[in-house]
C-alpha cells in the first residue's frame, strides 16, 4: 500500500489535505474440513449416498486493489472516496451430480469459478457547528457493489433454496431464476396455440394475459411465458441493490446529546415466501375480495395458478428498497461537578441514554420486513424473523 498527501508539497486555498492513496493486497479462504469426506444419510435405518467427498481441494483467493481519495476542505468538510476491485479464484462451490454415473452421490464441493466484484464508496462529513456548548456533525455514506460469476468451467446449475438461484458464467452473483408471464398481447402472438387467435386473449386488470371473457370467473387464469414449446426459465429478480446510503446527525448542546441514523437501500428483490406459503393455504390477505369493486374481484382459482405448486415464479418478486430508521438516542452527562457525592471526586461524569434501534420502517414491501438476508438469501423464509423494534436504556459512570 502507499499514499501520496499532495497538500504537503501543493498548498490550495480552502484545502487542508488532500490525499491519493492506493493498495493491493491477497487473501485465502480454507475449504471447510468436511467437504474431503464422503457423507451419507440415514432414513429409517437405511443409509444413502449423500456428498462425495473431494481431497484435491485448495484455498480460494481473493485478491484487491483499491484507490481512494481523502479530502479535508473549508474547516469543517471531509470527504472520502474508495474504488476496490477483487478477483475470487478457485470458488468454493457445492456442485449437484448425477446420481446414476457418482455412485449415487448428489454433490460434491469444488473449486469451481471466478467472481468479480466492483466497489464505489463515498462518504461525505460535516462539522456545520462548533462553538461553545452547540455542536452538530453529520456524516452521509453510499456504496455500489457489484459482483459477476466471469468464469465458471462447469455447466450451469440452479442453487439455494428450491432451486431459486441461477449460477451460470456471466450473471449476477444473487441472480434470482423462476417462471414469469404473460403480459402483452404481443407476447402471447408469439406463442399461439394451434388453432387459436390473439382475439381469444386479453389483458386483465392485474395486467396479466387471460382467456377474452374469463375475467372474474374460475376460468381466469394466468398464462406462463413459454420458449420453445416449454415454460420458460428467465430472470426474474436480482438480490444486489442499486445502492446503499446511510446518514447520521449529532447533535450537542451543554450535557444533551442527540443522535439519529438512517439507512436507505435503494434495490434489491426479494422473493416473499411468507406470501407463498399463505396463498397455499388460500390465507394470504390479498385473496380476500371483501372490499374490491365488482368487476375487478379475483377467484381463489386465479391465486392458485399464481401459486403454481410452489414454483419460483415473478409473482412473488418484490422490490426490496426501504427507509428505516435505524437508530435514535437522546442522552445527558453529568459533569464533575454535578454529580452525587461531588466532595468526594468520585465520579468524573455520568451519562444516562434512551436508545431505540429498528424504530420505523418505510418500504413497499408487503412482507414483515424487507431486510432479510444476505444478498445470496434474497428471500424472506418460513423461519426468518424480521428485526425487533428495541429500546434500551443505558447508564454509564467515568470513574
Amino acid at each position: 500500500s502507499g499514499a501520496y498527501r499532495i497538500s504537503e508539497d501543493i498548498k490550495i486555498p480552502g484545502v487542508q489535505e488532500l490525499k491519493i492513496r492506493s493498495a493491493i493486497g491477497t487473501a485465502g479462504i480454507r475449504p471447510g474440513f468436511d467437504w474431503q469426506y464422503e457423507t451419507y444419510n440415514l432414513n429409517s435405518g437405511i443409509s444413502s449416498p449423500g456428498q462425495k467427498g473431494n481431497k484435491e481441494l485448495k484455498p480460494s483467493k481473493t485478491k484487491e486493489i483499491e484507490f481512494g481519495l481523502d479530502i479535508a476542505f473549508l474547516n469543517k468538510f471531509s470527504f472520502q472516496a474508495n474504488y476496490a476491485k477483487s478477483i475470487t479464484t478457485d470458488q468454493f462451490l457445492s456442485v449437484p451430480l448425477i446420481p446414476f454415473v457418482s455412485d449415487g452421490f448428489t454433490s460434491q464441493w469444488q473449486n469451481a469459478g471466478t467472481i468479480e466484484g466492483n466497489t464505489l464508496e463515498f462518504s461525505l462529513g460535516a462539522n456545520w457547528f462548533q462553538q461553545n456548548d452547540f455542536k452538530w456533525s453529520s456524516n452521509l455514506v453510499y456504496t455500489d457493489t457489484k459482483q459477476k460469476i466471469t468464469e465458471l468451467p462447469i455447466a450451469p446449475y440452479q442453487s439455494g433454496p428450491d432451486g431459486l438461484y441461477y449460477i451460470k458464467e456471466g450473471e449476477t452473483y444473487g441472480a434470482i431464476y423462476g417462471y414469469t408471464w404473460v403480459t402483452s398481447l404481443d407476447q402471447m402472438s408469439a406463442q399461439l396455440p394451434v388453432g387459436e387467435t390473439i382475439n381469444d386473449y386479453e389483458v386483465n386488470s392485474d395486467g396479466y394475459v387471460v382467456s377474452a371473457g374469463s375475467q372474474g370467473t374460475v376460468l381466469e387464469k394466468p398464462i406462463k411465458l413459454q420458449e420453445d414449446g416449454s415454460a420458460a426459465l428467465v430472470k426474474i429478480g436480482d438480490g444486489l441493490p442499486d445502492f446503499i446510503l446511510g446518514l447520521s446527525n449529532t447533535i450537542n448542546y451543554k450535557g444533551f446529546t442527540f443522535y439519529f441514523l438512517l439507512d436507505i437501500k435503494n434495490g434489491g428483490d426479494i422473493y416473499n415466501r411468507k406470501a407463498v406459503g399463505l396463498a397455499a393455504y388460500n390465507r394470504n390477505g390479498f385473496m380476500d375480495m371483501s372490499n374490491t369493486p365488482e368487476g375487478s374481484k379475483k377467484t381463489v382459482d386465479y391465486y392458485q395458478s399464481f401459486y403454481d405448486s410452489g414454483s419460483n415464479n415473478s409473482y412473488w418478486v418484490e422490490d426490496g428498497s426501504f427507509v428505516k430508521l435505524r437508530e435514535l438516542s437522546m442522552g445527558y452527562t453529568l459533569k464533575s461537578s454535578q454529580t452525587p457525592f461531588r466532595s468526594l471526586n468520585i465520579f468524573k461524569s455520568i451519562t444516562g441514554k434512551v436508545i431505540g434501534r429498528n424504530l420505523l420502517t418505510f418500504t413497499k414491501y408487503s412482507g414483515h420486513d424487507p431486510e432479510v438476508g444476505a444478498i445470496r438469501t434474497p428471500y424472506e423464509a418460513t423461519n426468518a424473523y424480521p428485526n425487533f423494534r428495541n429500546i434500551a436504556l443505558s447508564l454509564g459512570f467515568q470513574f
